[in-house]
């Protein structure tokens, strides 16, 4: 019997070779990586407060960076997400070596709209495989489509609707996470003017509508096709 498993955070070519390999032996793995790992190497770490663009596992080299952009065409990787952790600069800064860094940055807010530029605009991906590797893959995997990562007539209506007008860079002033983004001065040609869950407008216009008591928990349940082989 075969165990799906879902590797998070790959950020190695090899990692992605592995990946490819046992899936075209049938096997049920599916691949994520992070933004940040698809646009940021090690050499990143020599920039000034370089730690701020540390997750771990660690940034690695242009040759491993462009494995994962091929893993996102031929399968091996499904998702594209983020390792959110919310310190200030000066936490994420302290540390002077890899191993004593601390992991994450404050990268959840532009990664669709970031991921949007590099994908769309600048790859020409497909608005379907765009919106494939940052959320509808990821609600499949998980047991969670299509409840969530779809919109169709008995799913949550949660939505995030992108301004393809938008042209900008990345502004710590304009997000609500910390003092300071890993993503500033990022070009974006596209960004979300309005997230929607299940129904309610819970930012419109970089304005928060939302309350604390409008998160539910959700019951999954793994499709056997997912767990039976490389469905996605």
């Amino acid at each position: 019997e075969q165990t799906p498993l879902y590797m998070m955070h790959v950020s190695a070519g090899t990692g992605v070779r592995a990946i490819r390999e046992a899936r075209a032996k049938g096997q049920p793995i599916y691949g994520e990586t992070l933004h940040q790992y698809m646009l940021y190497t090690s050499e990143d770490y020599k920039r000034p407060n370089g730690q701020m663009y540390h997750t771990y596992p660690s940034l690695k080299s242009p040759a491993d960076q462009a494995e994962l952009w091929a893993g996102t065409l031929d399968g091996s990787i499904n998702s594209v997400a983020t390792d959110e952790i919310c310190c200030t600069l000066r936490t994420k800064t302290v540390g002077n070596r890899i191993d004593d860094t601390t992991g994450g940055n404050a990268g959840v807010e532009p990664r669709v709209g970031v991921m949007y530029h590099e994908m769309v605009t600048q790859r020409g991906y497909s608005l379907e495989r765009f919106v494939d590797l940052v959320s509808t893959n990821a609600a499949r995997i998980m047991g969670m489509y299509p409840r969530k990562g779809a919109i169709a007539a008995g799913s949550d209506a949660d939505i995030a609707i992108l301004d393809p007008t938008i042209r900008k860079t990345v502004k710590v002033e304009d997000l609500h996470e910390t003092d300071y983004s890993p993503w500033e001065g990022h070009p974006i040609t596209a960004w979300p003017v309005v997230t929607i869950l299940r129904g309610k407008v819970m930012v419109e216009n970089g304005e928060f509508h939302g309350e604390l008591t409008d998160g539910q928990y959700l019951k999954r349940s793994i499709p056997d096709e997912i767990r039976s082989s490389p469905a996605l």
